[in-house]
């Protein structure tokens, strides 16, 4: 019995043979080379944690005991088999069960235990034979049907299937480790062949890794299956985009935003597209759509502003940049693009420095940032700290010789303090 698991001492004392960690997992070896046709039960307590420090340990040993008293107590009617697996799950081993009778377990388990108790348990089941998998994966795979419970809320018991999978695959997938992604995927494609989500997710993970033919193929399968899948449609859209099929991949935007309107990355992926092809009022259409539609999207407001500053509409532009400011405080182009405006607009003098300053300090070796840096101090008549950033700036490939030239031979700096700074 692991000594650090809350309620180790309490089971121990009761259930002295209990399996608990790897112990248990040699168990489960043994147990799955024995049966020809089995079931596996993870069973955890619901909000475990939360009741870990409102109740105390001792108080939630006795839970745990009265648990697994009465899995015990399930056992003697069954050929049944149970150990802990980890501080919050334990899994119990039924021979001869198959997904139905393995529910029904579950909730009887659900039942009893409610009726001693305010305690809840959610249950993942996974059965053998379960094609195409082998008997070994048996209890990992109702650990990941335990997580897709989870998905439900308390008290629930959920048996393994291709969601399950596609939930273990996205977790991957955010943990960074695409190639495990696409395997998980492909194992739950081998359960539901005709799973929409989980061939669209599969053709996200190919787009990542570069794959863009397997990509495109896993995407039309989503399309063919579910013509009216949103997400497929726009994601092809992308990969055609990013293959530089530009026609094909404006057309199924378009597609797209017909299936749903309000989906503001549709939206700004169609005025992305027009703006390539300089059809500014078709994008800025599209662009203040995306920005009426998301909560969450700097990357909208600053296209937004970019492109009303190409039709010149000053105002309207600083008001996009300062959305995405306030979406992503660190967006350093955006900084830079409204402290500009507002220097053009020749208001907000000192916030404009302010963002300005920030911008260079995000990113301090772009030049045009340090030169309109530069220009601001010079309007606000701060010669010295104009001439240190154009300097910069010009060290970076800006053009600044003539700015640089007026401030020391119009004798706003002495030739000495324009040298210091040299």
């Amino acid at each position: 019995m692991e000594e650090g698991f809350v309620g180790a001492n309490t089971l121990k004392e009761a259930f002295p043979q209990m399996a608990v960690g790897e112990e248990l997992q040699s168990l489960f070896d043994s147990f799955a080379t024995e049966g020809e046709q089995f079931a596996t039960l993870v069973v955890r307590i619901d909000d475990f944690d939360v009741k870990l420090r409102l109740l105390g340990e001792n108080v939630l040993s006795d839970v745990l005991l009265r648990l697994v008293r009465i899995i015990e107590g399930l056992s003697k009617t069954r050929s049944m088999t149970l150990g802990r697996l980890d501080q919050e799950r334990f899994a119990c081993f039924c021979l001869e069960m198959d997904e139905e009778d393995s529910v029904e377990l579950a909730k009887e388990l659900q039942r009893r235990l409610a009726l001693v108790g305010e305690e809840t348990i959610s249950v993942g089941i996974a059965v053998y034979p379960f094609w195409p998998f082998e008997k070994k994966t048996i209890l990992d795979n109702a650990q990941k049907a335990l997580d897709h419970a989870a998905f439900f809320g308390p008290n629930t018991v959920t048996p393994f299937d291709a969601v399950s999978l596609n939930i273990s695959a996205d977790t991957l997938y955010q943990y960074g480790d695409i190639d495990g992604a696409v395997e998980e995927f492909k194992r739950a494609l081998a359960v539901d062949s005709e799973n929409v989500n989980v061939r669209n997710s599969l053709g996200v993970c190919y787009g990542v890794q570069g794959k863009l033919d397997a990509a495109i193929d896993a995407f039309e399968t989503a399309i063919r299956l579910d013509p009216g899948d949103v997400m497929a449609t726009y994601n092809l859209g992308l990969a055609h985009f990013k293959r530089g099929d530009r026609r094909e991949a404006l057309d199924l935007f378009l597609k797209a935003h017909s299936l749903d309107g309000d989906n503001p990355e549709v939206a700004y992926q169609i005025a992305v597209c027009y703006r390539e092809k300089d059809q500014t009022e078709a994008a800025l259409e599209y662009l203040e759509k995306a920005a009426q539609k998301t909560r969450k999207g700097p990357h909208i407001f600053q296209a937004l502003g970019e492109t009303y500053l190409e039709k010149e509409m000053l105002q309207e532009a600083a008001k996009a940049y300062e959305k995405a400011i306030r979406h992503n405080p660190s967006d350093a182009k955006s900084l830079s693009e409204l402290g500009h405006l507002y220097g053009v607009l020749g208001e907000n003098i000192e916030i404009a420095i302010v963002l300005c300053r920030e911008s260079t300090k995000i990113d301090p070796d772009n030049g045009l940032y340090r030169y309109r840096l530069g220009k601001l101090y010079l309007q606000s008549k701060d010669y010295e700290n104009a001439l240190e950033h154009l300097k910069k700036a010009a060290d970076l490939g800006e053009d600044c010789g003539e700015l640089i030239g007026d401030i020391v031979n119009g004798d706003r700096l002495t030739n000495d303090e324009a040298g210091q700074l040299s």
